[in-house]
Formats: C-alpha cells, structure tokens, sequence
C-alpha cells in the first residue's frame, strides 16, 4: 500500500546489475520506450476497449489516445523469453509490465534489450509482517450501532447516509441502476454467500471477479476488507443496512497484498485501475494507501504527494482524465507520525475522502491535508468514526472505524448522482460534490470542503447550464423533479414570502404564501399542478428570484 520515490530529482529505478547484487528480489517493474510496433489502432479501439468504456469516452467528449493502447504484446514475449520469468501484470498507461523472477541472467538479457527503458526492484519483503494498525480499520464499540430515529430499510446506516442527504436521492428512485462501480481492495471474503449479497447476486450485478496479486481467479477467500467495503455500498438487510448504491452494479478487482507492504502492490493497482477503465466502469472506490514499506528505501516522503510522483496517484489521474471518477480514502494517519493524507488521495481531480464521527466531526485519525503541492485535501468527508458494514466476520453488521468507510459510503452517491445527470461529465459531478459541501468557502487541511449535501449537488447540476451558467444564483429547489411537495433553499432566507409558478408560455399556474424558516421555504399540495417544467419566482422583502423546476 505505498510506493517508491519517483520525482525528477530523484528517480527510485535501478539497472539489472544493482538489482542482482540485491537479497532476494523477486519482483520487477519493467518499463518500454514506446508502442511503434503495436498491432493496435486508435482507430479500432473495440479491440481493447470495452463498448461501455468507448462511449464513456464519448459522452464526455474524451479522444482516445495512445495510452489507451496495450503495451506491445513482442515486447511482452521478448522479456518473457529471457529465461525464467513469470508475466504477472501489465499497464498500458505506462507502457510497462511487473515480472517476477530470480533468474539473474535473465534480469541482464531484460536490461540490454533495446525497446527497455527501466527496470526497478519490487522486491519481497523476506518475510511477512503483520499489518500496522492503521493498515485496515478497526471495529469501534458495539453500543455505537444503536441509533435513533432510523427508516426501517436503512436501519443504523441511517445516519451515514442521511449525514449527506443520500435518501433524497434514494427516494428519487437513484440507487445506482445503470451504473458501473469498480472497487479496488484486499479481496472480499464471503461476497459469494454473504446474505448482505443475495439481491447483488440475484441480479448478477457483479460483472467482473479479477485477483491480480495470487492470478487464481478467487476473490472470494481473500480478506474481508473489500467485502466490508462493498457492504458500504451494495450491502442490503432490511432493518439494519442499506448501501448507498445498492442497485448498481460491481467490479471486484483484489490489488493488495495484506501479509506485505510491497511497492508491487501500487503496480497491481495500476494494473486493476486500467482493467476497470477498458471495462467501462464509471466509479472506482479504493480504500487503501500508500505511505511507507518493508523495505524502507522504497518509502514515501510528504514531499511526493504533490499528484505527480507517485505513479499510483498518477494513474488515478489519468482514470479521472479518462472519464471515470476516482473516490479515494484519505487514508488513517492522524495520529500517527505521518499524519497526512496518503497516496493516491493527493492524485489531481480525484475525490480523497476524510472521516468524521456522526456529529459531523473530523474524526482523529483521518489523515490531513493539503497535497504536497498545496491543493485542498481531503476533498470532502463523511462518516467513517461508527460507520455501519459487515463486520470482520461477516456474520453481522457492526460500527467500524475508518476512511475505508467513508470512502465507499460517498462513493455509491455519486454513483446514485450521476445516474440522474448522466449528460454531465465526470469533472461536472465531482465539482458539484465538492460545491455542496459545507466548507465549501473556507476549506481547511482536516475537512477539506467539509461535508457534501447531495440533494444540493444534484440541485446545482439542474440548475447550471451545460456551459457552467447558473440560472440562479443562490436559489435551489427539490426534489427535481417533484410531484405533491417541493423545497426552495436560500441561503439566509427568513419571513414571509409569495410564491409564483408560472408555466411556459409564462402565465401564472398557481400562487401561494409561504414561509421561509432556517433558509427553507416548504410546499405542500401540488400534486394538481400539471406536469411540465415552470419558472417558480419567490419574492421576499423588496426581492425575488426566480429558480426553474420540473413536475412529474
């Protein structure tokens, strides 16, 4: 979970004679010059993209490029035929493949071939060692999981979805059909027969299964993070847990290896983030981070957290660029030495996700911001002090503390939002998330833009053109669209107001009086308005402003 320093100062990459003179290395990252002779075509993309990931693209108006390109298959087989060396991932976007060997003669013959750029030690750690503390999350008091005031479905996971107004979307029928999640975690023990999983499994909407740390097609006996992850998400026991997107459907991919802390490990990452793009996932949702290693010279420093040295935090970059929308953990560092945020949480338009407790505080052991080269971090927040999943065992829910969590939480609503602008690109729904979070105005390095309201960041993307103009200013209105009842939020709105819906040819539909209480206006009874779009104009005091709205 952490990688090794690779900045233009100082590039961690070594030749095939130093990696020999090394203790048993086993691993390699072997890097090519270029694609010239490829057997692939920008032109042809059907053959290494996905229909789904091709119109992602084109949605968005993205142009396929030559990093879509595979790393040339000749190249592949002539490391392979070095000698005794096993293939174990590839990347496309850094033209690049992991080995694994201890046959040096081979290493020398890699080395000296003429379309290699690198080779760089991924070594194994002699033996494992055991997870640090704040590798994976750990379960916080039992008592915790009894909360009031929950909805029958949600149960104690109430809190953490209402904390962001993820049932208002919820209720508009938005729980992520249609959309595609990709998770990238330690494996994901149980999913296969867990009953949190019957409706996911009923409905095959797990689309992919991929281990790419043991290649033996089995994610199901690996860990239980990434289980307790998807639970977050795509989990459903009436009563006691809903996830935020529990209709859509998931990509599994395992990239971490738990017994070890490998620089490999960002490589598979890599490796599984490329796999879920030329899949045609839309969302991707890793609860992992990567500070330092067993092997101590591969470490990070703070200083390579700036979005553009760590390749785990450049690739998640380049998802982005590609369209899909990367949601990240902060990562557990607060009380630790480290204290920061760690990679790829500082990759560059990405949402890093910090926790808080169910008061709506940052929790302690959230990693801080900024990124390395100043940028706000953590993005936003959401609970992940008490957050509800399955639990270890997966018997049984339970409250769990840790980034890992309010990661997933976050990540399934904005699947669950998009799904309602799916016009909107992946860069227009990150900053609408970003908007309505509550800090917005005046971030800061343990909440980032605080906490995101997602009715409001789904007001926003109706209210503002295609081209960034917002219709209105500072008014909102929900549920768009509505039917019987409608909200309109203003900022500091208080007293009594007129109301005006008037259609499109402009006459006056209907008229009310209302009241502003707390900056909302609520109206009950319209269920006899026709439907159709209207201009609602409110007028309160010597102003009005004028907010455009939808009646089902």
């Amino acid at each position: 979970m952490k990688r090794a320093r690779h900045t233009a100062g100082f590039l961690m990459l070594f030749s095939a004679s130093s990696l020999i003179a090394q203790t048993g290395p086993d691993s390699y990252w072997v890097r090519f010059s270029d694609k010239e002779g490829t057997p692939y075509s920008i032109a042809e993309p059907e053959a290494f993209l996905s229909p789904r990931s091709i119109a992602r693209r084109q949605a968005q108006g993205i142009a396929i490029d030559e990093l879509d390109l595979p790393v040339d298959p000749s190249y592949i087989g002539a490391v392979l035929a070095t000698g005794d060396v096993e293939l174990v991932n590839r990347s496309k976007w850094f033209n690049a493949i992991t080995i694994r060997t201890t046959d040096e003669l081979a290493l020398a013959a890699i080395e000296a071939l003429p379309f290699v750029q690198t080779v760089r030690s991924t070594r194994r750690a002699v033996a494992p060692v055991p997870a640090p503390v704040d590798k994976f999350s750990l379960e916080a008091p039992p008592a915790m999981v009894q909360r009031g005031g929950q909805p029958e479905d949600y149960g104690a996971s109430w809190t953490q979805i209402s904390m962001l107004n993820g049932h208002e979307l919820h209720a508009m029928e938005a729980k992520g059909q249609g959309m595609l999640i990709g998770v990238l975690d330690s494996g994901f023990e149980g999913t296969d027969s867990l009953a949190a999983f019957d409706g996911l499994r009923a409905r095959e909407g797990i689309v992919l299964a991929r281990d790419l740390v043991a290649h033996d097609g089995d994610v199901y006996a690996d860990h239980w993070h990434g289980r307790s992850v998807l639970s977050c998400m795509a989990g459903i026991l009436p009563g006691f847990l809903q996830g935020t997107a529990p209709l859509a459907d998931y990509a599994l991919v395992r990239t971490e290896e738990v017994a070890y802390e490998l620089v490999i490990e960002e490589d598979n990452w890599v490796a599984g983030a490329e796999l879920l793009d030329s899949l045609g996932c839309d969302v991707l949702n890793t609860s992992l981070g990567y500070t330092t290693y067993d092997d101590s010279l591969q470490s990070h420093a703070y200083a390579d957290l700036d979005g553009a040295t760590t390749r785990i935090s450049i690739a998640a970059g380049i998802a982005s660029e590609k369209g899909m929308i990367p949601v990240q953990s902060a990562g557990n560092n607060g009380w630790s030495p480290w204290r920061r945020i760690s990679a790829p949480a500082d990759a560059v338009e990405i949402l890093a996700v910090g926790a808080v407790g169910d008061q709506g505080m940052h929790a302690g052991f959230s990693g801080f911001g900024p990124s390395a080269d100043g940028r706000v971090k953590p993005d936003v927040m959401a609970l992940g002090a008490g957050a509800i999943g399955l639990r270890a065992q997966g018997d049984s829910i339970a409250p769990l503390n840790g980034t890992s969590f309010s990661a997933p939480i976050l990540a399934g609503l904005v699947a669950c939002l998009w799904q309602l602008h799916p016009e909107r690109t992946a860069h227009e729904v990150m900053d609408a998330v970003r908007r309505s979070a509550h800090l917005y105005g005046t971030p800061n390095d343990s909440m980032g833009y605080g906490i995101p309201d997602f009715l409001q960041a789904h007001a926003w993307l109706m209210q503002v053109g295609m081209d960034g103009h917002r219709e209105a200013d500072e008014l909102l209105a929900y549920p768009v669209p509505f039917d019987d009842r409608l909200v309109v939020r203003m900022p500091g709105g208080e007293g009594q107001a007129s109301v005006q819906f008037r259609d499109v040819a402009g006459r006056i539909a209907l008229e009310r009086q209302a009241r502003f209480e707390g900056g909302e206006l609520r109206l009950e009874g319209l269920d006899a308005l026709r439907s159709g779009a209207y201009l609602v104009q409110v007028m309160l005091g010597q102003g009005s402003m004028t907010v455009r709205v939808m009646k089902t």
